[in-house]
């Protein structure tokens, strides 16, 4: 892994973690827990500690962060309604 697929991977998970934390606040009116408000970070944290140094690729974490982060806000969305 390089250095640059490394931020290119933390920039994501910064971004998804900024959406979970104003779009609820702000558009729904609903306070996240810890773990769903932080979920791509503690998924880049996750990716630190499992990758191997020759042979993985970042691209399933990406999408890992972004599925995580769409589906807490989809759910939160469908709960603040229903």
């Amino acid at each position: 892994m390089s250095l640059e697929e490394d931020l290119k991977l933390c920039v994501v998970a910064i971004a998804c973690t900024l959406l979970l934390v104003t779009v609820p606040e702000n558009l729904i009116h609903v306070q996240l827990d810890f773990a769903s408000k932080y979920a791509p970070l503690l998924v880049f944290l996750f990716y630190l500690f499992l990758r191997e140094e020759e042979k993985s690729s970042p691209l399933p974490w990406y999408f890992l962060m972004i599925y995580a982060t769409a589906g807490i806000l989809i759910l939160n969305i469908i709960d603040f309604f229903f």
